[in-house]
């Protein structure tokens, strides 16, 4: 008969297979995958893209060629609407986010594991739900995507390690990884950015939702 127990990764105690945590020392048992599910899902995402950039990199010239008349650009101007925190966006027909909160911190994680912000940085920690409002599953590689935009339009990516460890302190993330998103459920994410607290502390600023949608978190 097998045992239950295994040994501790950090302070060699035993402790019981399948926890997330030694109650001894407090050290994460999860392997590196399960502790990093932001990190690896953008791994996956790169990896798709270029197999499809490779698969698609035939296509016609003749649509960029005819190119769009001075009246087509001017039509396109339309007045962008910028969404609030707590207010429900639909992308795609598909998901529906939502902001929940937003933090400033100068910290992020627990007493086992945290990150500070870089001298000058301020850590922009943001909360939100997604949830998808169609009738077919939403596939691991189609979920929304977020960053964070200032007022002048630079965008900014998602520190993972940060995330990874706000996801800890938090203990709401949910969000699927490598799994389709099922139409009417709705998981949790987190997302956080590292940036100047200097540049933060003027202008407005946006998540970016899928390289569409805005909302105004500041």
């Amino acid at each position: 008969m097998m045992s239950n127990l295994v040994q501790c990764k950090a302070c060699n105690k035993e402790v019981a297979k399948g926890v997330k945590k030694c109650p001894h020392c407090g050290k994460d048992q999860r392997n590196w995958f399960m502790r990093h599910k932001i990190m690896t899902f953008i791994v996956a995402i790169i990896l798709i893209a270029i197999i499809s950039s490779a698969a698609g990199g035939g296509g016609s010239d003749s649509a960029s060629t005819s190119g769009s008349t001075p009246a087509d650009s001017s039509s396109k101007v339309k007045e962008e609407k910028v969404y609030k925190v707590n207010e429900p966006v639909v992308v795609d027909e598909k998901a529906e986010i939502v902001i929940t909160k937003v933090e400033e911190k100068a910290q992020v994680g627990n007493e086992f594991i945290s990150k500070k912000a870089s001298d000058g940085g301020t850590l922009v920690a943001v909360q939100l739900t997604v949830k998808n409002v169609s009738e077919k599953p939403i596939g691991a590689f189609s979920t929304p995507t977020f960053k964070l935009v200032d007022e002048k339009g630079t965008e900014y990516e998602t520190d993972i390690d940060a995330s990874s460890n706000y996801s800890v302190e938090t203990n709401i993330d949910n969000s699927k990884l490598m799994s389709d998103l099922n139409p009417n459920i709705k998981v949790t994410d987190v997302q956080v950015y590292e940036i100047s607290k200097e540049s933060y502390a003027s202008g407005k600023w946006f998540i970016q939702v899928s390289g569409k949608e805005k909302i105004q978190i500041k």
